[in-house]
């Protein structure tokens, strides 16, 4: 540790030691200007203090290291030390404690280049970050916090031991990204934590009071949100409600200190907390043209929620039951959906399996505040509670897709593609036999073909066994909606799936 410093004088010899780049001119201005932003009330060591502070050196002259990356946090830290730029500031807001004191309490989400945290300062350190009137965008460092976990996320705490130090010049403001960065839209947000969101009013609920156990009332509104080709419910409590009760459809917000939540059909809402910022970036009816209503089908990603999908039915599956942890008997049917850009799997659950009756292949499907989630390894689409299914309406059109435009050659198979086409010729006859699976002893049928650019091994399983049976070598097919799995013996495998179908072809 070196000595704590104590004139003006050695306070500037310390700056040019760390900092040569600097001449005593430069740093004696730096100091006049600080002394100008406070009008006089600080005194000229104090202002000479701060400049260090802000140059990145501590009290005792030595250079302050905050090295740490918010994406490489991990809880139980006891020393954190971070340099971030600050994407918003929630009010203070006081607390009594167990013991009957007042407490304060202050929490601030940074971000940088790895992620974002939220930094918690408590008691004086809430009343130096308010007092310090930074605002979001400016940069900040953090000294000497610990991390916790909560509610599944890491948090940085400041007390009595940390500090702060308000835009040190030593920071380079390319190094951290920039404020719109850390700001999401509906169709990027795929798990729940804390969220900021950008996005288009299109609808908002009636008000609806409600009393908590305490007797006081409260008050809820949801609002939905799209932009980016996603859509989502935002969930605002008590005094947010005002807070958008004047907002028309077609208003663009931003949403700063949001929760995502995952609801019971696991799609995704955003909830607000006391802390939640909602600003109006567009105001009007439709001052901005909103997203496009419809996501095309080979727009879809895993955790998507509230997107609007048309397609055309390409198959439909079998029902099949199965059994609840509570024990109850469930039902689910899976639809093959296509537009002009892929195909999806649509999951029908419980009594929306009986809308399988009114479909065919053909039929055109409009789902409508749906949810997406990994299913059997690729993208599967699910109505949920809060959406709906409409079978053949008039107002939507589905580009059709051609057999053709779907055929994938061989050498471009990758590991992992669902429900595409391939074309080839058979080059010996398929080899039936039993084999052991995780769900117990079953038929596969296996041969090989070849498209002129590879070949590939191709597997039949199951009930579909009898769809290959008879081939014989030389014969042209086309296998529809296959699954390409890793290769075996060099060769990629072609793998029948739910809605596989072969079709003989003439030379």
């Amino acid at each position: 540790m070196g000595v704590a410093l104590s004139s003006i004088e050695e306070i500037i010899k310390r700056i040019m030691a760390l900092r040569p780049n600097l001449t005593k001119e430069a740093v004696e201005k730096l100091i006049d200007e600080e002394r100008a932003k406070a009008a006089g009330l600080l005194t000229e060591e104090a202002a000479a203090h701060l400049v260090a502070s802000n140059l990145g050196l501590d009290g005792a002259g030595e250079r302050i290291e905050a090295k740490v990356k918010i994406g490489d946090l991990t809880t139980g830290l006891s020393d954190v030390s971070i340099t971030a730029r600050v994407i918003f500031i929630s009010p203070p807001h006081t607390f009594t404690r167990k013991d009957g004191r007042e407490g304060k309490v202050l929490n601030m989400l940074l971000g940088d280049s790895t992620g974002s945290v939220t930094v918690v300062f408590w008691d004086d350190k809430a009343d130096q970050v308010a007092a310090s009137k930074v605002t979001p965008g400016k940069i900040v460092r953090v000294l000497h916090g610990y991390s916790r976990e909560r509610r599944g996320e890491i948090q940085v705490n400041v007390g009595n031991r940390g500090q702060i130090y308000m835009e040190p010049l030593d920071a380079v403001e390319d190094d951290y990204p920039g404020l719109e960065s850390f700001y999401k839209t509906p169709a990027e947000i795929f798990k729940p934590g804390t969220v900021n969101l950008v996005g288009v009013i299109v609808d908002k609920s009636p008000v609806s009071t409600f009393n908590r156990q305490d007797g006081s009332e409260g008050r809820v509104t949801r609002v939905s949100l799209e932009e980016g080709g996603g859509r989502i419910n935002l969930v605002l409590w008590d005094d947010k409600v005002d807070e958008v009760k004047e907002l028309e459809p077609g208003t663009k917000i931003r949403v700063t200190g949001g929760n995502a939540r995952e609801r019971q059909d696991r799609s995704l809402e955003v909830h607000s907390n006391y802390g939640t910022i909602i600003e109006v970036l567009e105001v009007g009816a439709r001052p901005v043209q909103p997203v496009p209503k419809w996501t095309k089908i080979g727009n879809l990603r895993t955790g998507m929620s509230g997107v609007n999908v048309a397609g055309r039915v390409s198959n439909i599956g079998s029902m099949r039951e199965f059994t609840r942890r509570d024990g109850d008997t469930g039902r689910v049917v899976s639809v093959l959906l296509e537009d002009e850009t892929g195909t999806v799997r649509l999951s029908l659950w419980d009594d929306d399996v009986e809308m399988v009756d009114d479909m065919e292949p053909g039929t055109v499907i409009a789902v409508e505040n749906g949810y997406t989630r990994l299913s059997l390894g690729d993208v599967g689409l699910n109505v949920g509670q809060s959406g709906s299914l409409k079978i053949n309406p008039e107002d939507i059109e589905v580009g059709e897709s051609s057999v053709e435009a779907k055929i994938v050659a061989l050498r471009d198979l990758r590991e992992g593609q669902t429900n595409i086409h391939v074309r080839g010729t058979v080059l010996e006859p398929p080899e039936v036999r039993e084999v052991e699976t995780a769900r117990g002893p079953t038929t596969v049928a296996s041969f090989r073909i070849d498209d002129g650019t590879g070949e590939a091994r191709v597997s039949f399983w199951r009930e579909l066994v009898n769809q290959v049976e008879g081939l014989s070598g030389g014969t042209r097919v086309r296998i529809e909606n296959c699954n390409i799995r890793e290769p075996y013996d060099g060769l990629m495998q072609v793998s029948s799936g739910m809605f596989t179908r072969i079709v003989v072809e003439k030379k």
